[in-house]
């Protein structure tokens, strides 16, 4: 395990907001979901969950928020629907924003019915 001095990360709204948006797509579009994924996001984004619904971070999680600092450093300029959906899988809003994010996979959502 990691040990550092630094602050764990603080559960805020927005995570808790793009937690049950991401939650509604898992959940009520699958094949939305799928398209922007592999198994570490999955993981990711069970990792996340648990981490929102327990209300902050714990020093068990320091590896992940290792992981996942990086990961959202190395991915910040998704524009499609794949990239859009791993983002949401990371609970990362990429630079274009959360309101074009949304934008793309609600796109992709309407295409689906």
């Amino acid at each position: 395990m990691a040990t550092t001095n630094t602050r764990l990360p603080k559960v805020t709204q927005t995570m808790k907001k793009l937690l049950d948006y991401a939650e509604d797509i898992r959940r009520n579009h699958p094949e939305v979901w799928k398209k922007g994924g592999n198994i570490q996001g999955n993981d990711s984004y069970d990792t996340l969950k648990e981490i929102v619904h327990r209300g902050h971070f714990e020093e068990k999680d320091r590896d992940f928020v290792q992981t996942w600092s990086a990961w959202k450093a190395r991915h910040t300029n998704h524009t499609n629907i794949e990239g859009m959906i791993a983002s949401l899988k990371w609970l990362a809003v990429p630079d274009v924003g959360l309101r074009e994010m949304k934008k793309v996979i609600n796109e992709e959502v309407k295409k689906e019915k």
